[in-house]
């Protein structure tokens, strides 16, 4: 064989073996994003594949970059749509499409008195990483083109103050807004500068080469492992534990101002819009943990008496500005310890930990929907007395 043609082999060679690299990489690690000039990132539309990772389902993104089938944006008669705004908890990818909380929330809301006759068609807007500030504006960019009747604005106070902030969050390839003279103005490098946007950009089209995300997952797993959480130090690396007491710093009584003014902000745009608006706190493992000593453990060594002042600072703000708070947290906290069920974890990650499992999407889903079909009677019910 003459050197042209072992330099051939070889080549082909090497091109068989980053093609088997690619081929393993969408398999078991597939990789769902892509740039988005105003929020940073997006799920990569028409996407698809196994996510196993945390839990195990197929992932399917829409043509419109969401979790979940392709909607037409112009709703049909007799629909009613309700829009799901959120994180990674929204967005779901450890559980099956039909098992996720925004499909059981379509599922019940189907049996609500006084959406006889309707079909109820309930919009995944989730995208993990997401804060408040890239929901807002996802709520502009995307939502109002499938003109829902309900908005529901997930929020996880785990993450979710700290991702509000410049000053606090250190993934800084997202919007930020700041808070002045009683406005909040669009800011942070990926708005003011071209030359980090281009950085974002390239960072993200880097990870969207499965090969070397292959190697980068694996690492990533490997690492999750090493420092998983237990029922003795239930500490996860996504959370911030500083949420679960007042703000202790002026960065920290920043990151809360711009966060409320943010789901304020929401709030007023939903009602110009004449849709419906529900804010919901989720929760952290250690929230809904089934063993009331395992939490009492973890706020003693907090200094707390409980971990709901997030959820509770939620719920007054709403009072303030009137409009509705569900508060998951007691909720499912209550159903975890009666029942002895853990609402998250998987049986590839820790119990207790991490996202949802399909409990907890399920009892998640069974409360906001029927919070929903109680304010959409009242609804109803204010239209009709408008009337008379």
């Amino acid at each position: 064989m003459g050197v042209a043609a072992l330099i051939m082999f070889g080549f082909g060679l090497a091109l068989a073996f980053v093609d088997l690299g690619v081929r393993l990489a969408n398999h078991w690690f597939p990789y769902f994003y892509c740039y988005d000039d105003y929020r940073g990132w997006g799920l990569n539309p028409g996407a698809h594949g196994w996510y196993r990772r945390e839990g195990n389902a197929y992932v399917r993104i829409s043509q419109d970059g969401f979790r979940g089938p392709d909607y037409p944006q112009r709703k049909a008669p007799r629909v009613i749509r309700v829009a799901v705004l959120g994180d990674s908890y929204v967005e779901a990818m450890q559980v099956p499409e039909d098992k996720t909380f925004t499909a059981v929330i379509g599922r019940e809301l189907g049996d609500c008195p006084v959406l006889k006759g309707k079909r109820i068609e309930a919009i995944n807007f989730g995208v993990d990483g997401y804060g408040t500030a890239q929901e807002l504006v996802t709520l502009r960019r995307k939502v109002w083109r499938y003109s829902p009747d309900v908005v529901v604005l997930a929020i996880f106070l785990g993450n979710d103050v700290r991702n509000n902030s410049v000053a606090l969050e250190g993934d800084q390839c997202r919007p930020f807004y700041s808070y002045q003279d009683g406005h909040l103005r669009l800011t942070g490098p990926l708005v003011d500068s071209p030359a980090y946007r281009i950085w974002c950009a390239a960072r993200f089209d880097y990870r969207d080469l499965r090969f070397v995300g292959l190697f980068k997952n694996t690492w990533e797993a490997v690492k999750q492992g090493a420092a998983a959480p237990t029922a003795e130090h239930p500490v996860e690396r996504a959370i911030n534990y500083d949420i679960y007491k007042p703000p202790s710093d002026l960065a920290w009584e920043d990151a809360w101002r711009v966060t409320e003014a943010l789901i304020s902000e929401m709030h007023n745009e939903v009602v110009h819009h004449h849709a419906i608006f529900l804010a919901v706190t989720e929760d952290t493992g250690i929230q809904v943990w089934p063993d009331p000593q395992t939490r009492k453990r973890f706020e003693e060594k907090l200094g707390v008496s409980d971990l709901f002042y997030p959820d509770r600072r939620i719920a007054e703000l709403g009072r303030r500005n009137q409009f509705e708070v569900l508060n998951l947290a007691p909720v499912l906290q209550s159903y975890a310890e009666t029942h002895h069920v853990f609402l998250h974890g998987f049986k590839n990650t820790p119990i207790g930990f991490g996202h949802w499992n399909e409990a907890g999407h399920e009892q998640a889903g069974r409360a906001i929907a029927a919070k929903l079909c109680n304010m959409l009677t009242d609804w109803n019910q204010k239209k009709a007395n408008a009337k008379n």
